[in-house]
């Protein structure tokens, strides 16, 4: 009986222990609370990266995220699974040039376990970025991906799924890129590849998981997103329509994702640019997932924009000795601007905007040409009023796109301006044009009036040279208009990188000043909506876009009115 009562004792000691323990820290589960709730795992996900090892403020992005990733890990080591959404290395100026390898080595050293391949994968050439890979010091993560098949062999590219066992536990990671990848590539690095439908081969590749018991677990990786709001879009659509999969992590679309889609699979997305990542709890009892998430933002006073923020010394010392090497290169000043120089567009949807216009004017003038146009997309970041270095152009213009040689005539140059406004369209750049259209009529007729920048008209009969980028020529963004203008005609294109036009432009002037001149013009801008309500014959207007009541002649305030609604149209 004496001995036990001396193990009931002890074992009641160890029990009150354990609990003392994981009250102090908390982050870490005992074994006493996975008796009773379950094995829980940690998982965090980036995405979209980009090579930003540091931003455009040289704050320590990726120290300061590889910090809080490893405490993460340091709490429970043996479940813990650490995967990315794609878009890792082309981006930053260091990133670029060195080929992504310091970034490589960042998740290296931080343990990354997977990553989805993402449209940015791409832009240097795939090939590339599977031999950096394999270079030395060679990558300890994998990518994963279903739905990328090589043309020539029929075979898919990388393997469509990878089984981590954490504690006992057979997690399947199935991932996926999305078909939009071939649209918004340039088109030579994606010809010899084939993009099928995500849905049908996550389904196929969970089926065969599940049926030979090959994992106890499914998440899905795949590089596709959501709309702004984070509650609707193509990860969704694709999410409501799996099979046997646990939860879902998502990217591309650089927005905060921590829901649940329809059907009550968990959907996550965790930004951008290591602006902050997802932290999800996954507890595993009886065999049966469940999931608790949420997005940490580090970019802010308690993450990395604060005079002390709290880094991975070894991290840092990748970093650092990365943009060592390129000093020399991007540190050199080579002008100013005392303004803003922002990529807002002026209206929406679609609009001009003083990166736009200055970056348009840059190539219209380099090459001599009547119009130019340029991407949205291509425009990457804000130059904020101060010095210009090497760098800053590198951040602005990280794509090496090169400058593409046209004549277009005026019906063609509408057709680009349609693909342009047209709904789900991207909207575009442009010098040398005055533009006007209008958001309501049907797509594919929106433009109502072309000419010359300086009001002079444009003949039906005449052409026009024009200058864009490689990407957009060769039908990036769905700007097919140049493509069938002769885009893709190897002798048209320059091979003059948009990156040293622009480097050039403010080395000659020293200063970057641009205006907005009303290139681009939105004929409704608002539009009325009518209503009444207990008018009781008074019909008398009330503006809301005034956001003042009505008054009559001698200016007494009038409580009956006809409303009259100023909806501003924005996307």
């Amino acid at each position: 009986m004496r001995i036990k009562r001396i193990g009931a004792k002890i074992t009641s000691f160890i029990l009150s222990l354990l609990l003392i323990l994981s009250m102090l820290q908390p982050g870490l589960v005992t074994l006493a609370q996975a008796e009773t709730t379950g094995k829980v795992y940690d998982i965090i996900e980036i995405t979209d990266f980009h090579g930003t090892l540091q931003d455009s403020s040289n704050n320590k992005v990726a120290a300061v995220l590889g910090d809080r990733i490893k405490k993460v890990k340091q709490l429970n080591p043996d479940r813990f699974i650490f995967l990315s959404g794609g878009d890792l290395y082309q981006g930053s100026p260091v990133s670029n040039v060195l080929l992504g390898k310091p970034v490589k080595e960042f998740l290296n050293n931080v343990g990354l376990d997977v990553t989805a391949l993402g449209n940015h994968e791409f832009d240097w050439g795939l090939d590339k970025i599977i031999n950096m890979h394999k270079e030395e010091p060679v990558a300890k993560y994998d990518f994963v991906c279903s739905n990328l098949y090589d043309k020539t062999t029929g075979k898919r590219v990388f393997e469509p799924y990878k089984i981590l066992e954490k504690d006992g536990l057979k997690i399947a990671v199935v991932g996926a890129i999305s078909t939009e990848t071939p649209t918004i590539v340039l088109p030579k690095n994606v010809e010899n590849f084939e993009f099928k439908d995500e849905v049908t081969e996550i389904n196929a590749v969970v089926k065969d998981i599940r049926d030979n018991n090959k994992a106890d677990v499914v998440l899905a990786l795949i590089h596709e997103g959501s709309d702004k709001t984070g509650k609707t879009g193509k990860i969704f659509d694709i999410t409501n329509k799996l099979e046997g999969v646990d939860a879902v992590f998502g990217g591309h679309s650089h927005t905060i994702v921590y829901t649940q889609a329809e059907n009550g699979i968990p959907v996550y997305i965790a930004n951008s640019s290591g602006k902050g990542y997802i932290h999800v709890k996954m507890t595993v009892k009886d065999g049966k997932p469940s999931f608790t998430g949420n997005y940490i933002a580090l970019d802010n006073a308690s993450g990395y924009k604060t005079a002390e923020p709290v880094y991975d010394a070894e991290v840092q010392a990748i970093v650092d000795k990365a943009y060592q090497d390129l000093k020399p290169i991007f540190d050199v000043k080579i002008g100013y601007t005392d303004k803003n120089l922002t990529r807002t567009q002026k209206q929406s949807p679609y609009g001009e905007s003083y990166l736009g216009n200055w970056v348009t004017d840059v190539m219209r003038k380099k090459l001599n040409a009547d119009v130019a146009f340029q991407n949205n997309g291509g425009i990457r970041i804000d130059i904020p009023a101060g010095d210009i270095t090497v760098g800053t152009i590198f951040y602005l213009m990280p794509f090496d796109n090169t400058l593409v040689k046209l004549e277009m005539t005026k019906a063609q140059l509408k057709t680009v301006l349609e693909q342009a406004f047209k709904d789900g369209g991207k909207g575009i750049q442009v010098s040398g044009l005055k533009v006007k259209y209008d958001p309501t009529r049907l797509s594919g007729d929106r433009v109502v009036d072309i000419i010359r920048e300086n009001g002079k008209a444009i003949s039906d009969t005449e052409k026009l040279v024009v200058v864009t980028n490689d990407f957009m020529a060769t039908g990036g963004d769905g700007f097919t208009a140049f493509k069938d203008a002769g885009g893709a005609d190897p002798k048209n294109n320059t091979f003059i990188l948009v990156r040293d036009a622009l480097i050039n432009a403010v080395k000659e002037t020293g200063k970057v000043e641009t205006t907005m001149n009303n290139r681009i013009t939105n004929l409704k801008k608002s539009i009325s909506i009518v209503a009444t309500s207990d008018v009781h014959g008074n019909v008398l207007n009330f503006d809301y876009a005034t956001g003042k009541p009505p008054v009559d002649s001698k200016g007494v305030e009038i409580d009956k009115v006809l409303l009259r609604y100023q909806l501003l149209l924005k996307t």
